[in-house]
């Protein structure tokens, strides 16, 4: 029987972790389960998420892999078991672009979707953090004023009409929404919720093992394991890299040199340091632990298959091992060790002269003794 999974992130719990696995482990998972994991590069799931929704990413549809999604549509029809689909970017799918892909999976005689759900405490921070790693500028106050102005879309909420420019928070992120409007296309009963565990150190309940058994793969055969590389920032480094980002916008640097520059080699030595990541204040924690009450209390009677416990989504008033708001002085620690390993790392311009210049500087030579022998006679 044909069996497709689309796996729709959300994004930031641990999306990225679980397609490297899969992709690296894919010809372990056809033989040893039967799950086809379809594709000729690692990155045609992110370029068949794109294209699907061309208005939503424009700037990253590109023309060039425009056959990804065919390509695994063709590959995901020849194969007779189990097929998964997975991207993050899915999230943002509205009503019309899920039915087109649905009917792209017409051949399939079962479609499932899985979402991947973790709670508001760590989602908050860390979903501020990965916009501080792309160019944006708002400071964590100011991005957790604009979460809790505009959602999530739980019953009894009215958005505002008009204010400040609304952080792309629950676009990604209210599963409630997200989720209704993927039941309503392959209905309830085929909707996963799969919940992040809040402790890493419980046998057979890592985010890894409760996806695989949403799929009914064993995860014992898929023995190529991945580092984990999208680790936090400690706080006075992310600081510094918003406060970087003042001088950094898209009006002044394209986006090629900032991900190349500071996305390929700042981040990575701020990454380096350790250090607790800024967290939600006790205060703030009390407007989460409400907003995830309400979503949990919206998922329990709409017939997912919940795999973990909606119990992993809640969030505690009590805070954490959060890190405060870093000092001036910290950042400006940062900022100076961060530019004293850039120097050590920049490469060395070349100021040997080149071969055609060495070439005719002994070209120069032999004339100037040609031309003063002569001149001797």
């Amino acid at each position: 029987m044909s069996v497709v999974f689309i796996h729709i992130g959300l994004p930031k719990t641990g999306t990225t972790h679980l397609q490297d696995r899969l992709w690296r482990n894919r010809d372990l998972a056809l033989q040893s389960s039967g799950l086809l994991y379809p594709g000729n590069r690692m990155t045609d799931h992110f370029h068949a998420a794109t294209h699907l929704q061309p208005e939503r990413y424009l700037d990253w549809v590109n023309p060039d892999f425009a056959d990804a999604w065919p390509n695994l549509v063709a590959q995901m029809k020849a194969w007779p078991g189990k097929s998964l689909v997975s991207h993050e970017l899915l999230a943002t799918a509205k009503p019309e672009h899920i039915a087109t892909l649905l009917s792209d999976l017409s051949f399939a005689d079962e479609i499932h979707v899985i979402a991947t759900v973790r709670d508001l405490a760590r989602q908050l921070p860390s979903v501020w953090q990965e916009n501080i790693k792309n160019q944006r500028r708002a400071d964590f106050a100011e991005f957790l004023a604009s979460v809790r102005d505009h959602g999530p879309a739980v019953p009894g909420f009215v958005p505002p009409v008009g204010g400040d420019e609304e952080e792309p928070f629950w676009e990604f992120q209210d599963y409630v929404r997200i989720l209704s409007d993927w039941a309503d296309a392959v209905g309830p009963k085929r909707v996963h919720l799969v919940t992040v565990s809040p402790t890493r150190d419980t046998p057979g309940e890592s985010i890894w093992e409760r996806f695989l058994r949403v799929l009914d793969v064993d995860p014992a055969p898929l023995t190529l394991d991945v580092p984990t590389t999208n680790s936090s920032l400690p706080a006075a480094q992310a600081e510094y890299l918003r406060r970087l980002n003042h001088h950094l916008q898209p009006s002044d640097v394209h986006w090629s040199r900032y991900d190349g520059v500071v996305k390929g080699q700042v981040i990575q030595i701020l990454k380096r340091a350790k250090g607790a990541p800024l967290g939600l204040t006790a205060e703030q924690r009390v407007w989460a632990a409400e907003a995830a009450d309400d979503m949990v209390e919206a998922m329990r009677t709409r017939g997912y298959q919940v795999t973990g416990d909606l119990a992993d989504l809640a969030v505690s008033t009590t805070a954490g091992a959060d890190a405060e708001p870093p000092t001036d002085e910290q950042v400006l620690d940062v900022a100076v060790e961060t530019m004293a390993e850039m120097v050590k790392q920049a490469p060395i311009r070349d100021n040997r002269p080149r071969l055609r210049t060495r070439g005719m500087n002994v070209v120069r030579r032999v004339r100037r003794r040609v031309l003063g022998w002569r001149r001797s006679k």
